[in-house]
C-alpha cells in the first residue's frame, strides 16, 4: 500500500516559504553585493548616494585581476583541487568496497582507526607534515599541497563509500559472480554505478574542502607562484585597497564551488541518506 504524504496546511506553507525566502536573502545579499561591485568602476563603489546596480557596467576589474598573479593562483587551485578530488574518489571507492564486501581479519579495527582520524585537530598534523615535506623537497610545490589534502579528506570519503557499498544486497554481487564476472569487473560495472549518490557526495565534499583550504596552503606554500587562490587573496591588499578588483577576485573564487553545488545539489541529500542505519 502506498502511504499518503502529509502536507502542511496552506497558511503554514506560506509562512514557511516566507521564512525560507527571508533566510535565503540574508545569506545571498552579501554575495550579490560583491558580484555587483565587481562590475562597477572603482569611483562608483564609494559614490554618495550608493547605487545597487552599476550605473556603467565594466569588466575593468576582471582585466586587472588577470594582469597580475591571480591567474597563477587560480590555476594552482584548479590543479590541486582536480588532482585531490580524483585521488580521493578513486581511493575511497576502492577502500569502501574493500571494507564493505571484502572482510578480512582486523578490517573493523582498521576502519575504526581511519574514522578516528576525523577527531584529530588538523593543527596537530601541521608541524609533522611541514617537516616531512621539507625533507622530501615538497614545499612550495603543487604535489606538496595535493598530498595533505588527500590525507585529510580521505577518512570521511571512505566512511561514506563503505556505508553505500554495505547497503547493496549481496545477492546482486553473487549474481554477477554466477554470470562469470571477475571481482574487478563486478566492482566496476555492477557495484560502483549503484553508489552514484555516494560518489557525488564525496566529490562535492572534497571539492569544497580542497578549494577553500587555507591552513596547509599558508604553511606549505610560501612563494607567491606556488600559492593557491585562498592564500593569494590575502596578498591583494596594498597601501590602497582596490575593492573593485577584490570583488572580481572573490566572484571568480566562489564561482567553481557554486557551479559544482548547483549541478549536484539534488544528489547530495540522497548521498547522505543512502547507507543510513534503518531503525
Amino acid at each position: 500500500m502506498k502511504t499518503k504524504k502529509r502536507s502542511l496546511p496552506k497558511p503554514q506553507r506560506i509562512m514557511l516559504n516566507v521564512a525560507l525566502t527571508i533566510a535565503a536573502l540574508l545569506f545571498l545579499t552579501p554575495l550579490i553585493y560583491i558580484v555587483l561591485n565587481s562590475f562597477k568602476h572603482p569611483s562608483e563603489i564609494f559614490a554618495d548616494p550608493p547605487s545597487v546596480l552599476p550605473r556603467t557596467w565594466t569588466l575593468e576589474n576582471y582585466g586587472e585581476t588577470f594582469s597580475g598573479l591571480f591567474g597563477e593562483y587560480f590555476m594552482n587551485s584548479v590543479v590541486i583541487t582536480l588532482a585531490g578530488v580524483i585521488a580521493v574518489v578513486v581511493l575511497s571507492a576502492l577502500a569502501g568496497y574493500g571494507f564493505a564486501k571484502l572482510k578480512f581479519r582486523g578490517s573493523g579495527l582498521l576502519l575504526t582507526a581511519i574514522i578516528g582520524t576525523l577527531t584529530v585537530p588538523l593543527v596537530i598534523l601541521l608541524t609533522p607534515i611541514f617537516l616531512m615535506e621539507n625533507s622530501f623537497g615538497l614545499l612550495n610545490t603543487r604535489l606538496g599541497l595535493i598530498l595533505p589534502n588527500i590525507a585529510v579528506c580521505l577518512p570521511f570519503a571512505i566512511l561514506v563509500m563503505q556505508a553505500n557499498f554495505a547497503e547493496i544486497p549481496k545477492e546482486i554481487e553473487e549474481s554477477a559472480e554466477i554470470d562469470g564476472a571477475s571481482r574487478l569487473r563486478t566492482f566496476w560495472t555492477v557495484m560502483l554505478p549503484l553508489t552514484r549518490n555516494g560518489l557525488i557526495l564525496v566529490t562535492v565534499f572534497t571539492t569544497y574542502n580542497i578549494w577553500g583550504e587555507y591552513m596547509f596552503a599558508k604553511s606549505l606554500a610560501m612563494d607567491p607562484p606556488a600559492m593557491p587562490l585562498t592564500v593569494g587573496l590575502t596578498l591583494l591588499k596594498g597601501e590602497v585597497w582596490q575593492y573593485g578588483v577584490l570583488a572580481a577576485v572573490i566572484t571568480l573564487a566562489i564561482l567553481p564551488p557554486t557551479i559544482i553545488f548547483m549541478i549536484f545539489q539534488r544528489y547530495i541529500v540522497r548521498g547522505v541518506a543512502q547507507g543510513a542505519v534503518k531503525g
